[in-house]
């Protein structure tokens, strides 16, 4: 094998192996949609969502958590600036299971 093809290989595999189990949850998650006026934060970042509706779901309300992340188009920003949002939709994803959200995006 010739140098050229061999750097083409480790290329190609370190890409492939980079593009895989790349997700910001962990599973298992649900996404819904939602208004910034559901999310209630307390100063230290840690609250609640309120208003959640999925299926399979039996509870109203999510926990945020000091591990709770947020992003503004793609980028990790402080979760405090929830805070400031209005006529916007954010995505919040959470584990059905423990009821924490794992992420806020807008």
């Amino acid at each position: 094998m010739n140098i050229s093809k061999l750097t083409n290989y480790l290329l190609f595999l370190f890409v492939l192996l980079m593009s895989v189990g790349v997700s910001a949850e962990e599973r298992p998650f649900v996404v819904i949609e939602t208004e910034p006026q559901n999310i209630r934060l307390a100063d230290d970042g840690t609250g609640i969502v309120k208003n959640i509706f999925c299926a399979g779901c039996d509870f109203k309300i999510v926990k945020v958590t000091p591990a709770s992340r947020a992003t503004r188009q793609g980028v990790e920003v402080n979760i405090l600036e929830v805070r400031g949002l209005k006529d916007i939709v954010v995505m919040v994803s959470f584990n059905p299971e423990t009821q924490e959200v794992q992420y806020i995006r807008w």
